[in-house]
């Protein structure tokens, strides 16, 4: 564990560029490497790490240049010149030998690097040697500088003619930044909280250290459970960083110190606006610095590169003169459209320095702020309206900001009434979205959505007597048509949440009855968008998995489109896609859909910590690899009884039993089965039956033959129900638990369901029923291709059984390697027993002796020198193991075969 409040900082995701570093220094082609990063991102560490690996073959040497050495000639290599006198000093011819004399004399023939740290810094006359030692082959180089800091042009010009290769140190991306959290708080925390720490440092693994450090001495950090958790409030800035801003303003004359605080304080400002107010020399040159860039979709417009300079630029500035930069920058304005964040910045801004800000304005930005997950700025938006006529839509935006913020009964209190009060088609849905989302987030009975709708209906019906609000009205109803659009638009809103409402209920037929027709209608991007992931959702549920599918892409093409992005809808698209994968069993698709979900626009880290996390560790779990399933539901768990926006708890609960089983906690499972007891009755039936499946399982696994499960019940009740993915999981667990009856039922059900993973599964069930040894190693053959690693193992294991009774030896030989392997990658071992070959003899004393040396590595001539017998007579005994053990040659020898030779 590393300190968390000293100056350490882990090397975390930088194996890879370590790795490539060393091989391009082994390259005859190139003379060495260039490495280039910003400040914070770990240079001098893999500087560092270089050496250590370096040692042996090489004799690497470091250079560490100082600002303060640099105008003394040869300041840098000073410790290779102790000897020096002042007349060699003098002579550059002197200095290149000297220097040359050190490093041979401690070679000893081995082959010389030069490490540089910080090449930036390098003076002119140590640049210059170290260019002549390079380029003559005389040493290899790896020189670590800033990115953009100018550099020597000797060592530059090297790297331009591919001399050097030239690497760059990027970011930690979220995983990696998770890794470092959990290195330095000594064990875990939720994945949101990692993830939101990662943006704060745009990935900078020294100020994600300096943040983390903050969090946890004032206390935002905290550990229920266990694992580590954030606060929801705003982060505080270590004194250390605002220190660094403050230096790097210093560097800076007037003019350039004036553009960086107006685009500080601005966010996003039009390149030709920051030039108005400032100059294009001071814009040139911080573009120039690298610390401003260009923004990625539009780059008329200018940004900070690190966002967290511009938060701290900010609190450094007087109001005062904030104030003034506000003024001239809009008097000087082009009038360039400015982008969604850009105009929530420049309202915040102006409610910054006491300015008015037009109501209607304000009551625009609202709610863009809330598509954008910006819930603060909402927030502080409604906050500022005052008047009376507005404010019913103050209350909806303000109550809907609360519970963005986890603030649920705050946000009730404030939302009572509003669906009857709003008195607009948008405002009206708006506010049924709203109630939704708060009763699942109680943990309400999810039949409560009906009574939502109903009364939104009602509202609507108080505003369209006449039946203008139909939602089956043709294609040019849509939004954009006046009144009547918005009436449709809100109806068609109302449906879809309706159906929302359904799924929680297992009513999926209905759904797909009306949304089909609907999404053939409906022209507003929000509600097509959001009736997608509805509807793949219920087509997943009902076993349609290929065209549920093509529905929930449908949704994230639609949410996570940069022109017109949706993020606050993009997470409902997310949860359904990668739900819909896990459950159809597509784990690869959901691994890369789960990572994926990174949107520029706005990144919800509660999901990240609860939902999706728990889907992520499902993916895992029905892999077989439960120890790292369970490593991810633990802080998902803590999350969602922190905050359940979902209602996943139930399912995630039942997940962890199951997997805890399999690793032998039986504590951990009669924890679970105890929360599970009194949550069960909270969101989605289908996912609660789930919860209590897998409970179920896990106490049958724990118990085996001591008590009745209840899995058939609950498939049963699943198929009546119609819940028919439902059904095919709870079978399979119940197969996976060999009871007897589960095969017949699970051929039934997977019969009628789409993709690979039914086909598979049927093929594998009717193969048990039909006694098939072949057909049932064929179907773990093709589940190990899908990574179904635990169904492959057990049907290798059947097979066997099938084998062993037809006195067929040699075929359960040919799959014994195989169980082996298989069981390897699975780390459940209360679930996959180990398997012998029957009729084969066990291993004699000295068999196993053989045996045993062979698997540390020993060479047959080493195992003959140990024993004291002939190279021959262990060839001998090592033919007969591997007839014996069902293995046909020395590599199959692994570790996974002790427990069997100690059995022999």
């Amino acid at each position: 564990m590393f300190s968390a409040l000293s100056g350490d900082v882990p090397l975390v995701g930088r194996s890879a560029l370590l790795s490539s570093i060393e091989r391009a220094l082994e390259r005859d082609d190139v003379y060495g490497t260039f490495i280039y990063g910003d400040t914070g991102t770990g240079k001098s560490a893999l500087a560092r790490h270089l050496l250590k690996h370096l040692q042996g073959e090489s004799v690497p040497f470091l250079v560490s240049p100082a600002p303060a050495l640099g105008a003394i000639p040869y300041g840098a290599l000073a410790p290779f010149l102790t000897d020096a006198t002042p007349e060699d000093m003098g002579s550059p011819l002197s200095v290149l030998r000297m220097v040359m004399s050190f490093f041979r004399s401690r070679a000893n023939g081995r082959s010389i690097v030069v490490v540089v740290d910080d090449a930036h810094l390098l003076d002119d006359d140590s640049s210059h040697l170290l260019a002549q030692l390079v380029a003559s082959r005389t040493v290899g180089l790896a020189a670590f500088s800033r990115s953009v800091t100018p550099v020597s042009d000797e060592l530059v010009s090297l790297c331009r003619d591919g001399l050097l290769e030239r690497f760059d140190v990027g970011p930690l991306n979220y995983a990696e930044a998770l890794d470092l959290c959990e290195q330095v708080l000594g064990s875990g925390i939720v994945r949101g909280a990692s993830d939101r720490l990662c943006d704060e440092a745009s990935g900078n693994p020294l100020f994600l250290k300096a943040i983390l450090d903050e969090a946890l001495m004032n206390g935002s950090l905290t550990r229920p459970d266990g694992v580590w958790t954030l606060a929801d409030g705003e982060l505080s800035i270590p004194a250390a960083l605002t220190d660094l801003v403050r230096a790097i303003l210093m560097e800076f004359d007037d003019v350039q110190r004036k553009a960086f605080e107006v685009l500080a304080l601005g966010e996003v400002v039009a390149f030709a606006d920051l030039v108005s107010v400032t100059s294009e020399e001071a814009v040139s040159a911080l573009l120039t610095e690298g610390v401003i860039r260009s923004l990625p979709d539009d780059p008329a417009f200018a940004v900070h590169t690190h966002g967290l300079y511009a938060r701290i630029a900010r609190t450094l500035i007087p109001l005062g003169r904030s104030a003034a930069m506000h003024r001239e920058l809009g008097s000087s304005s082009h009038g360039l459209p400015l982008p969604p964040r850009a105009r929530i910045r420049n309202a915040l801004w102006s409610l910054d320095c006491g300015e008015p800000v037009e109501e209607d304005r304000l009551l625009d930005l609202a709610p863009l702020a809330l598509t954008l997950l910006d819930p603060r700025s909402a927030l502080r938006f409604a906050d500022a309206i005052r008047g009376e006529h507005l404010a019913a839509a103050a209350r909806t935006h303000r109550a809907t900001a609360l519970l963005e913020l986890s603030r649920i009964e705050d946000s009730r209190n404030l939302s009572r009434g509003l669906l009857e009060e709003t008195g607009t088609p948008e405002l009206i849905a708006a506010a049924g979205v709203l109630e939704v989302r708060q009763l699942l987030a109680a943990g309400e009975d999810v039949a409560g959505t009906e009574a939502i709708v109903t009364r939104w209906s009602a509202a609507l019906d108080a505003l369209a007597p006449g039946g203008s609000r139909t939602s089956d009205a043709g294609p040019g109803t849509g939004s954009g048509g006046g009144p009547a659009a918005g009436l449709v638009d809100s109806e068609q809103c109302r449906v879809v949440v309706q159906a929302f409402g359904w799924n929680l209920a297992g009513r999926f037929g209905e759904t797909v009855r009306v949304l089909r027709p609907l999404l053939g209608t409906s022209t507003n991007p929000r509600v097509t968008a959001l009736g997608h992931a509805v509807l793949a959702e219920a087509l997943g549920a009902l076993g349609r998995s290929s065209e549920g599918r093509n529905h929930s892409v449908a949704a994230l093409a639609l949410t996570g489109s940069e022109v017109h992005p949706m993020p606050d809808l993009h997470r409902v698209a997310v949860l359904r896609h990668v739900s819909l994968l896990v459950h159809s069993g597509e784990f690869e698709a959901a691994d890369q859909a789960t990572a994926a979900y990174a949107p520029p626009a706005g990144r919800d880290y509660s999901l990240t910590s609860g939902s999706l996390a728990v889907l992520d560790a499902a993916t895992d779990v029905r892999r077989g690899h439960f120890s790292s399933g369970l490593a991810k539901l633990r802080p998902a768990l803590a999350s969602l009884r922190a905050y359940d926006p979902d209602a996943l708890l139930p399912y995630a609960l039942g997940v962890t039993g199951w997997a805890a089983a399999a690793l032998g906690e039986a504590d951990l499972v009669d924890q679970c089965s105890g929360e599970l007891t009194a949550t069960q009755q909270r969101g989605s039936r289908p996912y609660a039956l789930l919860g209590r499946a897998f409970d179920d399982a896990a106490h049958t696994l724990l118990r085996r033959g001591a008590r009745h499960s209840a899995l058939l019940q609950y498939a049963a009740e699943a198929r009546r129900n119609e819940w028919f993915c439902c059904e095919k999981d709870v079978l399979e667990l119940a197969t996976a638990l060999a009871d007897e009856q589960s095969a017949g039922l699970l051929a039934r059900a997977a019969d009628t369901m789409e993709g690979a993973e039914a086909a598979i599964l049927h093929d594998y069930a009717a193969a048990l029923i039909a006694h098939d040894a072949a057909a049932i190693a064929e179907a773990g053959d093709r589940a190990e291709s899908f990574q179904k690693y635990l169904l492959a193992t057990d049907a290798c294991r059947r097979a066997m059984e099938v084998y062993a009774e037809a006195g067929d030896a040699r075929s359960q030989r040919a799959l014994a390697a195989v169980v082996r392997r298989r069981r390897g990658l699975i780390d459940g071992g209360l679930l996959v027993e180990p398997v012998e070959p029957e009729g084969l003899s066990p291993l004699t004393s000295r068999e196993r002796e053989i045996a045993t040396l062979a698997l540390q590595g020993l060479s047959n001539k080493d195992i003959a020198r140990s024993l004291t017998v002939s190279t021959r007579t262990v060839e001998g005994h090592l033919y007969r193991i591997y007839v014996k053990l069902g293995i046909g040659r020395r590599e199959e020898l692994t570790t996974e075969l002790e427990a069997l030779l100690r059995a022999t």
